[in-house]
């Protein structure tokens, strides 16, 4: 009886650690669920379609590699939602974000191309984040300074941002002596500077950015002298160096994992952190604590849009390595559900992105091989942010926490009374 005992306590404990984890999880069962539902309706067999949805998003290197590449900006996207959701700043504005971000990295890419990859692979990064950063700025101040609600002000400057974009891809970039579309010889003005239309096309796209700016790829950095003078001569690196697969495979997705254990750290172990946290729970209680909750605000705002830059700046860099209208269509705005089913927790939220990545990258499979429409999976999608929401409105772990501090409260009772009759009969 005593080791059912200690068998149950431990469960709960567990339950209560894990309750933010297994949340996510039963709503994306349910989320396929429920779809498989809508499959049969179809006249469809739900399991033959998730088998080639997986197949699609994991059942070889290729597909793998769509997958990471699907991921990427929904891992930046989410953790600006979930780090400054949490830190009572609701960014909604991660798709503007974004945009500026690429717009900012395919400027620097273009104007400064004669750079080494090693200075301007760096310098693209840190200027997609910056822009992002930039453009929050106005929200963040109006958010912390004058108490206007961020979630117009940045829904508002998605609009701008986008709108900003549409105008600058029908800018013709500066070019010395280039002759444009048509034969036509260009009249430059200060316009031209910021344009980043490629001149010689005579669609709205950018040129396609230097290889110095791509990132470096899987195949590259296997086929450096290191890894060559270390495994060159084995059949296995042979057969790796041979997989087309890694050659799509950059070091954005990796770059994605390090900004979620780095936020991860951020969160939970320093003291802006903190502060970030505090401010999101309660502004009062924080205030009373001593903390500067309008420099906080603007602080945690200022983060989550360096964060959503980055995501344009990763795609750019990583995958398309140029702009055209429609570029990266909602991946600003998917990072709120992929943070909400996240639960808001950096690895939540890289979970989260994974699930996306994988529905997107294996739909066009599901619907080739069993006929199912690639809508089923923006259904799963919408399923499980449902799900997710309407599990955190059951609080199971509080109701586990009250009924142990409950029954230790009695153990004690118990104990006290115990006590109290041995010694009335000394």
């Amino acid at each position: 009886m005593r080791n059912e005992s200690k068998f149950h306590t431990v469960w709960r404990d567990y339950l209560e650690r894990s309750f933010t984890i297994i949340i996510p999880i039963l709503a994306i069962l349910a989320a396929f669920a429920v779809s498989g539902l809508i499959i049969l309706a179809w006249g469809a067999n739900p399991l033959e379609a998730y088998a080639a949805l997986f197949s699609g998003a994991f059942g070889s290197p290729s597909a793998i590699a769509t997958t990471l590449q699907r991921m990427t900006p929904l891992i930046f996207t989410g953790l600006a939602v979930a780090y400054g959701y949490r830190g009572g700043f609701f960014n909604i504005g991660a798709e503007g974000q974004l945009y500026m971000g690429a717009i900012a990295s395919v400027w620097v890419g273009i104007n400064f191309s004669t750079l080494p990859a090693i200075v301007l692979i760096p310098l693209c990064v840190i200027a997609s984040g910056f822009m992002g950063m930039m453009w929050v700025l106005l929200p963040a101040y109006l958010k912390s300074r004058r108490g206007i609600n961020e979630v117009l002000t940045t829904l508002l400057m998605n609009y701008i941002a986008i709108q900003y974009f549409e105008w600058l891809v029908r800018v013709d970039q500066y070019q010395e002596g280039v002759i444009l579309f048509g034969g036509k010889t260009p009249v430059w003005s200060f316009v031209n500077y910021l344009g980043i239309k490629d001149p010689l096309q005579p669609f709205p796209k950018t040129p396609i950015m230097v290889e110095a700016t791509f990132l470096p790829s899987i195949k590259s950095i296997l086929e450096s002298n290191l890894f060559v003078s270390l495994f060159g001569g084995a059949e296995w690196f042979q057969g790796l160096l041979n997989t087309p697969a890694f050659s799509r495979i950059t070091l954005a997705p990796f770059l994605g994992i390090l900004a979620v254990i780095i936020m991860v750290f951020v969160m939970f172990k320093t003291v802006i952190g903190y502060r970030s946290r505090a401010v999101g729970i309660s502004q009062e209680a924080a205030r009373f604590m001593g903390i500067n909750v309008k420099n906080t605000l603007f602080t945690t705002a200022l983060i989550s849009g360096v964060l959503a830059g980055l995501a344009g700046g990763m795609e750019v860099l990583g995958t398309q390595h140029r702009m055209i209208p429609n570029f990266l269509v909602n991946a600003g705005f998917d990072g709120i559900p992929v943070a909400l089913i996240g639960q808001l927790h950096p690895v939540g939220a890289f979970l989260s992105a994974t699930f996306f990545g994988a529905l997107r990258a294996g739909a066009n499979k599901m619907q080739i091989i069993t006929s199912v429409p690639i809508a089923v999976v923006y259904i799963i999608q919408s399923l499980a942010i449902v799900f997710a929401i309407a599990g955190t409105t059951i609080d199971i772990g509080s109701t586990l926490k009250k009924k142990r501090i409950a029954r230790e409260s009695d153990v004690k009772k118990k104990i006290k009374a115990a006590e109290g009759e041995v010694n009335n009969a000394s």
